[in-house]
């Protein structure tokens, strides 16, 4: 009775709308900071993979934070993901994906989202459980976009990796030596290759082996074709021969397997819509009759029969999801 009143006066209204100005202005501040960052990263990049002058860049790289949110929270955060042991894990997943951000600033932004999600549930149906879930649907949407920020790099980088191999193997042709063709090929490829072809440069440059260099590479892009190149040039450096022929060779493979992984993404794309349509229209339409009907929605958040119902059909939603996705993922 005390919290349904206090989600009722005027000072419960008051507090929500508080946590909300606070939530948009916090998520706000994270995506302006967001450009900054990067910018920040790109110029060190050039600075150490091209060698331009100090003078040149330093306009660029700036005076301001980089920080996605306050620097109290996110030292808090990142207290957390090492006191939990996913702090090593997240900071690889967050450079993996190219999204300039620190474990500590993503479960920051998990929280903020929650509190986001919460505050939103509250003021659709004033119920403590609905709210709750509510906030774990928020919470899941800075990971879902972790997710698709990763995949969406890796495919990018295998798109790109067959004419990377082809410009390596050019500019062997061309006489450059194997340091010399991999500045090149960071200058000639684009997003987001030539970043981390810039970054093998730098780090040979700094004194790391080149074969070190690559597998660190191939290790940190997550990508099959990429490590069997890897191993390919690793190899051939070391016994000897013609580079640029097996590169040639080792491309046509890439770009046959691209084809193949193409058309598995055409057929499977019924199907991995299906799964997204399926999954967010019964959360889209609780929340419709939770804001045009909250009476006959509230019923499933305070009866018996209505949490079982719930859990229930929260578990056969996840179990469907986890066998459209074994079903729709075809490795190549």
């Amino acid at each position: 009775m005390v919290a349904a009143s206090l989600w009722g006066s005027d000072l419960g209204l008051l507090v929500i709308l508080a946590v909300c100005f606070v939530a948009v202005f916090l998520i706000g501040t994270m995506l302006v900071g967001s450009s900054v960052r990067k910018k920040r990263e790109m110029s060190l990049a050039r600075r150490l993979g091209r060698g331009r002058r100090r003078d040149e860049e330093a306009p660029e790289a700036g005076g301001e934070s980089s920080r996605w949110v306050p620097s109290q929270l996110a030292d808090v955060g990142q207290r957390f993901a090492v006191a939990t042991g996913f702090s090593a894990s997240l900071d690889e997943r967050l450079e993996r994906a190219g999204m300039p951000m620190l474990s500590g600033e993503f479960i920051t932004m998990i929280v903020l989202a929650a509190i986001a999600g919460a505050v939103f549930g509250g003021l659709v149906l004033p119920n403590i459980i609905f709210a709750l879930v509510v906030a774990v649907v928020f919470a899941l949407i800075p990971y879902f976009w972790l997710v698709r920020a990763l995949s969406k790099r890796q495919n990018a980088l295998n798109d790109q990796l067959a004419d990377t191999l082809s410009v390596l193997a050019s500019s062997l042709r061309a006489g450059y030596s194997f340091l010399q063709a991999l500045d090149t090929v960071s200058k000639e490829i684009g997003e987001p290759s030539d970043h981390e072809f810039q970054r093998v440069v730098a780090e040979i440059r700094l004194g790391r082996p080149i074969d070190d260099a690559l597998i660190a590479m191939a290790t940190r892009i997550g990508s099959d074709d990429l490590k069997w190149a890897v191993i390919a040039i690793n190899v051939q450096r070391q016994v000897g021969g013609n580079l640029a022929e097996v590169l040639d060779i080792v491309a046509n493979t890439v770009r046959e397997r691209a084809y193949i992984r193409r058309q598995i993404k055409v057929l499977s794309a019924e199907g991995r819509y299906s799964i997204i349509i399926l999954t967010a229209l019964p959360i889209l339409l609780l929340l419709y009759q939770a804001i045009v009907n909250p009476d006959y929605v509230k019923l499933l958040f305070t009866t018996d029969l209505g949490l079982v119902m719930l859990v229930v059909g929260v578990s056969l939603i996840g179990a469907g999801v986890f066998w459209m996705t074994r079903l729709v993922k075809i490795d190549v």
